[in-house]
């Protein structure tokens, strides 16, 4: 499925020994949406932005489309993930402790499986940003993960803000403008702090905020992203199956710029 197609299963999926692969790029992501339930693996090959030690025009939120283990990722994904030493420019981000938690050689072996709905930063060791590949099994029903607000909880020594992300291989609808009810802001109103009520995508310079107020946007599969969580006890944040659509906008970070040349004439 090319990067600005997408694929829709009005009953049940089932591949047993075939290969079904999904394709991205910098700016569009193609989707496959299934309305029964879902058996054997697909191939998600997801666009992550480059690595770069200042963090400007770089990095990526991201977040598994698919079921799959951290250790396999690593290994599929040797060489394209960006690495220093010992350790991996992939991990979570704890809100407790206001870090990101990298693995490493030694823990990325041992992380058991990608989390749905957590979200993940990681950078690339291509420049211009490449993809990397999950394969694993759809979700096809409705998944939640449980956010807290640890600022309030823990009286300022941890962070509302919680590193999410879309855990379905295909977009879903962002806010109201891009569809009425089933969208992720509405759905979630009363879980995110209304005083920071949006989505929080980082840009690969900054983080953008996407509200109510905002255009029409959805989120791309795979997207991470941060959102504030309103309660000092574990609640679970909402990406229904209704929310899921085959379309959207590409992610959150800003797409390669045109090349600009300019001549200085010194007499």
């Amino acid at each position: 499925v090319s990067e600005t197609s997408y694929l829709t299963a009005a009953g049940d999926f089932t591949n047993s020994s075939g290969t079904v692969t999904l394709n991205s790029s910098a700016d569009d992501f193609s989707s496959i949406i299934v309305k029964g339930t879902a058996t054997g693996d697909v191939i998600y090959n997801r666009y992550v932005n480059a690595f770069s030690a200042s963090a400007s025009g770089s990095w990526d939120g991201t977040g598994p489309p698919v079921a799959m283990s951290i250790a396999d990722f690593i290994t599929d994904n040797a060489g394209i993930i960006y690495q220093v030493g010992a350790t991996y420019a992939l991990g979570p981000f704890n809100n407790f402790t206001n870090l990101y938690e990298y693995y490493t050689t030694t823990t990325g072996s041992s992380a058991g499986a990608f989390t749905a709905g957590k979200g993940y930063t990681m950078a690339t060791t291509n420049p211009n940003g490449a993809t990397v590949k999950y394969t694993g099994t759809i979700a096809t029903t409705s998944q939640t993960i449980d956010v807290i607000n640890n600022d309030d909880a823990n009286a300022g020594v941890g962070r509302r803000w919680n590193f999410v992300s879309n855990p379905f291989p295909s977009y879903i609808h962002g806010n109201a403008a891009a569809q009425t009810t089933n969208n992720f802001m509405d759905v979630n109103s009363g879980v995110i702090d209304e005083s920071f009520l949006g989505v929080y995508g980082w840009n690969g310079f900054s983080y953008t905020t996407y509200n109510n107020t905002s255009a029409a946007f959805s989120i791309a599969p795979g997207q991470g992203f941060f959102i504030a969580a309103a309660s000092d006890s574990n609640t679970a944040l909402n990406f229904t199956a209704a929310m899921r659509t085959t379309t959207g906008s590409g992610d959150f970070v800003a797409g390669p710029q045109a090349l600009v040349y300019r001549l200085a004439l010194k007499l």
